[in-house]
């Protein structure tokens, strides 16, 4: 799944590439879940004729087009996503984009505060709205951040899984929660817990395994707002290994070169027993290039979060429920 934010605008650097990104995941017969749920009502996509949804499957499917020829695939260029929450003329637009090509959409529940006849009564109103039926319509059940894993927390999140299986039939459930705090406060390398993992394993067990995981990576589940000044935070890293994520972070004093200091971060990481190596993903090559030897640095949050991000898709690929 794909969130959108207001920083991609349809000039920029990262549209061009999600939608060839889309095109190719389509030849190959699979297809991206986009997410509108951060995008403001201003916000250059928002504000594109027929809406998000619609610019985005036309861009998608005439990248196919120039790409591959004549080559049409048999799923959709796109999945939407839609908020719970959806107003009437976005669901009136996805409905249109599902006459246009049958698709399945997504339901994005965006906590754990309703009670399931309450959530049950309103995803039955979107299908209806939307036109959709029992077994296209996919759920993920945000429950946002996650310091600690309470009881009634774990109880609420399964008995919404088990209320949503009746409801939808096959389609899948997914369980969607991160644990990467907004703000980093110390210098000294930590180690932190991923109470999304145990979460997951929770309401796993008490609904008969049939719940997908998911979980925001390495970033904080909401993404921070910007005030348009640029700016570059002290260098930063988390790496997820099994259970935990190692947090490490280095302080840019005067005349500090923020590279340099991630260096020193990569320094450090690279000699840690719980590194994967430079084999194990994108990433993790990218980091040990980081290296004073590797000839190579990294100044920038998007190249710190990418790297990361790798890593942890990778490690989440790999991985089994009993040492995620």
């Amino acid at each position: 799944m794909v969130e959108l934010l207001d920083s991609v605008t349809p000039t920029g650097k990262i549209l061009p590439a999600l939608v060839r990104t889309a095109a190719r995941a389509a030849y190959y017969g699979r297809t991206l879940w986009l997410d509108t749920t951060w995008l403001g009502a201003d916000s250059p996509l928002a504000r594109q004729p027929g809406g998000v949804f619609e610019f985005l499957d036309n861009a998608i499917e005439s990248a196919a087009q120039l790409e591959h020829g004549l080559f049409a695939p048999d799923v959709a260029y796109l999945v939407p996503v839609v908020s719970l929450d959806a107003t009437e003329d976005e669901l009136r637009r996805v409905h249109l984009l599902l006459e246009h090509k049958d698709r399945d959409i997504v339901i994005r529940l965006p906590h754990l505060g309703r009670p399931p006849h309450e959530l049950l009564r309103r995803i039955d109103s979107i299908m209806r709205s939307t036109g959709t039926r029992q077994g296209r319509v996919h759920a993920i059940i945000d429950a946002g951040f996650v310091e600690t894993v309470r009881s009634s927390q774990a109880t609420a999140a399964a008995e919404t899984a088990s209320a949503l299986s009746d409801l939808l039939g096959p389609a899948t459930t997914t369980l969607l929660a991160g644990s990467i705090p907004a703000e980093r406060t110390t210098y000294a390398t930590t180690e932190r817990d991923r109470p999304e993992v145990t979460l997951w394993n929770e309401v796993r067990h008490a609904h008969a395994n049939d719940v997908n995981y998911g979980d925001y990576g390495v970033t904080h589940p909401r993404p921070p707002k910007s005030d348009g000044n640029a700016r570059t935070p002290d260098p930063y890293l988390c790496y997820t290994v099994p259970g935990k994520t190692v947090m490490l972070r280095r302080e840019v004093e005067k005349d500090d070169v923020p590279a340099d200091r991630f260096t020193d971060l990569v320094e450090e990481l690279v000699e840690r027993n719980d590194f994967a190596g430079p084999d194990y993903s994108w990433g993790d090559h990218e980091l040990t290039r980081c290296r004073r030897i590797g000839g190579k640095t990294a100044g920038s949050v998007p190249r710190w979060v990418a790297m990361a991000t790798s890593h942890h898709l990778e490690h989440v690929a790999r991985r089994t429920a009993t040492d995620l």
